[in-house]
C-alpha cells in the first residue's frame, strides 16, 4: 500500500511539472498578428479555415474598414469601426479582429488567433472594374396646405442609381419652424448605412403644425464615402384655425297674404343652420299679431340642437278676427347668437267680410218689397 501511494505521489509531481513547462494546454493561449493592408486584400488563415478580406476603406469619420469574412462555408459583410472590438455572431466570432491606423488608401488590422495556428497567406482579392454608387433623394408629402394642428406625413426616397454601392450612409434633416415631431413619429428616420446599386429605400415621419404661416421644409441630406446628396425643397402653408360657428336662418312663409275675417291663414316655419357646427338652445320667441288668432300650434317653438346642414320645420294655424294689415315677426335665439334675430313674414291684409249683412238685408228688403205690393193690392180693391 506504501509502495502504490508513493507511484500516484510520482504521477501527481509529474503532471504538475508538465501543467507547469505547457500552460497553453489548459489555458488554450492565442496569438496577435497586426497587418497592415490595403483595399481588396485578403488573409487566408488555416487553408481557409478562416478568410478575411477588405473590401471597402472610409476615412471619413466614423472611420471604418468594410471585411468580408468567411468560415465554416459561410461569408458575410461587416463595418470594422476604427479601434472598436465589434460583435461578431456565430461563427464568425471564433477571432478577435479590431482596425486602427485607418487612412484614405489602408489600416492595421489586428487579428487574435488561437497559439496552434500558422501565419496566414496574405492575397490580393481579384475585383471587377469599380463602380461609382450615386445617391438620388427624393421628399414628399401628403398635402401642402393644412391648419394649425394638422399633421403632414413626409416620405423621403433614397435611390442608388449609380453601378457601386453605397456604403456608410448617414442622414440629416433638420426639423422646420412651425412644426414640431408628431406623436408616435420617429425623427429623424434611420436610414440603412449600406445601399446596393439600383437598391431603394423609403423613409416617413409625420409632423405637426404648431403655427399658421408658410414655411420650407429643408432639402434632405445624406452623405456616403466622401459624397453627399440633397434632396428637393417643400414649401408647406399652415392656416389659422379659424373659430367654427353655427348660423341660423328662419324664413317665415304664409299660404295667403289677403284674406277676409274669418278666413285661416297657414305660416310655415323652417329654421336651417348653414354654419359648420352645430345650434344648441335654439328658441323661436314671437307673438300673433292682435286681428289674428291662432287656431292650431303655437309660434314659440324650441330645439336642443340642430347640426350643421340640418332643417327644422313647424307649421301654425291662424284666423283672421279683424281687419287690418299684420305680419308675422319672430325672434331666434341661439348659442352663438344670444341677442336673437328678428325674421318677419309678408304682409297679410285682411278686410270685413260683408256676407253676414247681406244675409240680414236681403230678405227685410224682400219684406219691404211684400209689404208695398200688398198695400198696392188693397188699395186698388177698395178703389173699386
Amino acid at each position: 500500500m506504501v509502495a502504490m501511494g508513493k507511484i500516484k505521489m510520482k504521477w501527481l509531481y509529474f503532471s504538475l511539472l508538465i501543467l507547469f513547462i505547457y500552460p497553453n494546454i489548459v489555458k488554450g493561449e492565442t496569438q496577435t498578428f497586426n497587418f497592415t493592408l490595403q483595399n481588396n486584400t485578403g488573409l487566408n488563415f488555416e487553408a481557409g479555415s478562416y478568410i478575411i478580406e477588405v473590401i471597402g476603406i472610409n476615412a471619413q469619420t466614423p472611420k471604418s474598414v468594410i471585411v468580408n469574412l468567411t468560415t465554416d462555408g459561410e461569408s458575410k459583410t461587416f463595418n470594422l469601426y476604427e479601434g472598436e472590438n465589434p460583435y461578431l455572431p456565430k461563427p464568425y466570432n471564433k477571432l478577435d479582429i479590431i482596425a486602427t491606423s485607418i487612412t484614405e488608401t489602408k489600416a492595421t488590422i489586428s487579428v487574435t488567433v488561437p497559439s496552434e495556428w500558422s501565419y496566414p497567406e496574405k492575397y490580393i482579392v481579384p475585383t471587377k472594374a469599380a463602380g461609382e454608387p450615386q445617391i438620388v433623394l427624393t421628399k414628399s408629402i401628403d398635402k401642402t396646405n393644412i391648419s394649425v394642428g394638422d399633421v403632414v406625413e413626409v416620405k423621403i426616397i433614397v435611390e442608388n442609381k449609380g453601378n457601386g454601392t453605397a456604403y456608410n450612409l448617414t442622414l440629416t434633416e433638420e426639423l422646420p419652424n412651425g412644426f414640431s415631431r408628431a406623436p408616435g413619429s420617429r425623427f429623424p428616420p434611420q436610414i440603412q448605412e449600406t445601399l446596393d446599386a439600383g437598391g431603394k429605400q423609403e423613409l416617413y415621419y409625420a409632423l405637426k403644425a404648431v403655427e399658421s404661416g408658410t414655411f420650407e421644409l429643408e432639402p434632405t441630406t445624406v452623405t456616403y464615402g466622401v459624397k453627399s446628396s440633397q434632396s428637393n425643397t417643400i414649401t408647406i402653408k399652415v392656416a389659422e384655425i379659424l373659430e367654427v360657428k353655427s348660423n341660423l336662418t328662419t324664413a317665415i312663409s304664409v299660404d295667403k297674404d289677403s284674406v277676409k275675417t274669418d278666413d285661416t291663414i297657414r305660416v310655415d316655419v323652417k329654421i336651417t343652420n348653414i354654419g359648420k357646427a352645430p345650434a344648441t338652445s335654439v328658441l323661436l320667441d314671437g307673438n300673433v299679431p292682435s286681428g289674428l288668432i291662432t287656431t292650431e300650434g303655437d309660434l314659440k317653438q324650441g330645439y336642443k340642437k340642430i347640426d350643421a346642414g340640418e332643417s327644422e320645420v313647424y307649421t301654425v294655424l291662424l284666423k283672421a278676427i279683424e281687419p287690418g294689415n299684420y305680419s308675422i315677426d319672430l325672434k331666434t335665439f341661439y348659442n352663438d347668437d344670444k341677442d336673437g334675430t328678428v325674421s318677419t313674414s309678408k304682409p297679410i291684409t285682411v278686410t270685413k267680410n260683408e256676407k253676414g249683412y247681406l244675409y240680414i238685408i236681403i230678405p227685410v228688403v224682400i219684406i219691404v218689397i211684400g209689404i208695398v205690393l200688398f198695400a198696392v193690392r188693397r188699395h186698388k180693391q177698395y178703389s173699386f
